[in-house]
């Protein structure tokens, strides 16, 4: 389980765990919730769990239907896609940032992030993969300060980090390591253009894979 941050309040922790949970698919699409569960999963009240679940309705992550219960949202093709709209325009001003002169003294640590996600692909060990993925992009904004941007993006964007890690999951793939290797060649080379390109190729793939994924399970998926 998920330990508490310093300082943090049981509602972030709940919320923080609680969206882990349905990113990584614990929690499946469909599925009704329960908030006592929940709270004695986390070792606290049902008050910040409540709390946790509403804010996740509010990005369409939950449903709240009144005397049937909580349950986790179908993955919505249509947020996944704003979602992944968001991030492609936001990531790529902020790779641009980054090819710049004044942000190459830092780029070690994106040099290191990346060797983990091969070493632990070698391993196997997809979930600590996909975290360290996730490590790998808002590095992007905190290394060009840009961290409220990420922390404002990461609402919508659970969409997205959930039919991407289901996605990894069912068919895993080099081919994600092999992009950010790239992208981060282009960005030590200080190349913006090529740069702005791998990141839009990269953010692309969900679209090449999806179609397949919405057929083969379809109960995930909503179809309005």
């Amino acid at each position: 389980m998920i330990e508490p941050k310093l300082r943090e309040s049981s509602r972030d922790y709940a919320y923080r765990v609680i969206r882990e949970m349905i990113v990584n698919m614990e929690l499946v699409p469909g599925s009704k919730v329960s908030e006592i569960e929940l709270a004695n999963l986390l070792g606290i009240s049902r008050t910040p769990v409540r709390e946790a679940l509403i804010d996740l309705a509010k990005n369409g992550a939950v449903t709240i239907q009144p005397q049937k219960g909580t349950f986790i949202s179908l993955i919505d093709p249509n947020l996944v896609e704003e979602a992944r709209f968001l991030r492609k325009t936001l990531e790529k001003e902020v790779v641009a940032l980054l090819c710049e002169a004044d942000y190459q003294k830092q780029l070690h640590l994106l040099d290191e992030c990346v060797s983990l996600q091969e070493f632990y692909l070698n391993q196997g060990n997809y979930e600590k993969f996909l975290e360290l993925d996730n490590e790998f992009h808002q590095l992007f904004f905190q290394l060009t300060n840009k961290n409220q941007i990420y922390t404002l993006m990461k609402g919508l964007n659970i969409h997205f980090d959930r039919a991407r890690t289901f996605i990894f999951k069912n068919k895993p793939s080099i081919k994600t390591l092999e992009e950010h290797k790239v992208l981060l060649k282009a960005i030590h080379e200080q190349d913006k253009h090529t740069a702005c390109q791998c990141i839009e190729q990269h953010l692309y793939q969900y679209e090449l894979d999806k179609d397949s994924f919405e057929k083969e399970f379809s109960h995930y998926f909503n179809k309005k």
